[in-house]
């Protein structure tokens, strides 16, 4: 049997605040139902599991972890590979960690690069809403999200839009910058970005701006395979190869190289 994967398109309200939307079903005699790696990004990966739990294995662990049935997955460093271990239908979702943050109403400052249970953070919200998940048809998925995110985000407003737009600018933008100049660009004093960037991803600045630069390079390496490596380095404001390199595997898990021979990567750039 072939997975069935399907992508959502939510209402105009919600498409600047969700990256994607996605459902993915699968039986137990699927062979290899999920293949590749998932590289970090940076935002919060929303997911709900109707059937047997996904094992979760990152860069680095001793063994496999069995992933809870509704949980955040905020990946920042090493690839992500996930083991089904039977048959089952993953409903996820993806938002930038300032979305993420008004979702579960805290800071994400303790809760990268590990599956954290969704029930832990919400409470009974979490399983209430895997409930529905499992009893709603595979196409009606997207509306029933529209519906709880709707819920979830009822205090967003122009405070939290410009937190984003303070995120995206750190994020997408820029390159190799110091803060200060970051925040005099964006508009803001550096306290201001700092704070900012505390209370809504858990992050400094420049934890922000580097996670950008390394998805971007990220996306490079797997749609731009005739491109020389050092070149996709300098791309990303790396001074030189040996550079590159050591930041790559720092925050990857692996070379650029290693990465680039992964026969299936999931990651997305920039959008509008």
């Amino acid at each position: 049997m072939t997975p069935t994967f399907v992508e959502y398109t939510l209402a105009p309200t919600l498409r600047g605040l969700v990256r994607s939307a996605w459902s993915v079903s699968y039986s137990a005699a699927t062979p290899d139902p999920l293949p590749g790696v998932i590289a970090p990004d940076a935002h919060v990966e929303f997911v709900f599991q109707t059937g047997s739990p996904c094992e979760v294995l990152t860069v680095g662990a001793v063994k496999a972890q069995l992933s809870p049935r509704a949980m955040i997955f905020a990946l920042r460093r090493g690839v992500l590979r996930l083991r089904p271990t039977g048959a089952n239908t993953i409903f996820a979702f993806r938002v930038p960690a300032a979305v993420a943050s008004a979702i579960l109403g805290r800071s994400l400052s303790d809760y990268w690069d590990r599956p954290v249970a969704l029930s832990a953070l919400i409470g009974g919200a979490a399983d209430e809403f895997a409930d529905r998940i499992a009893a709603t048809p595979i196409p009606a998925l997207g509306v029933l999200l529209e519906t709880w995110l709707t819920a979830r985000l009822s205090d967003w407003g122009a405070e939290q839009a410009r937190h984003l737009r303070l995120q995206n600018a750190l994020f997408w933008r820029f390159v190799r910058e110091p803060v200060s100049t970051l925040a005099d660009d964006i508009g803001v004093t550096t306290r201001t970005l700092r704070r900012h960037c505390e209370r809504y991803s858990g992050l400094s600045p420049k934890q922000v701006t580097m996670s950008g630069r390394i998805l971007r390079a990220c996306v490079a390496l797997r749609d731009e395979r005739e491109v020389p490596i050092v070149e996709v380095g300098h791309g990303m404001g790396f001074n030189d190869q040996a550079a590159f390199t050591n930041a790559f595997r720092h925050y990857v898990g692996m070379t650029p190289a290693q990465f680039r021979a992964e026969p299936i990567v999931y990651c997305e750039g920039a959008r509008g």
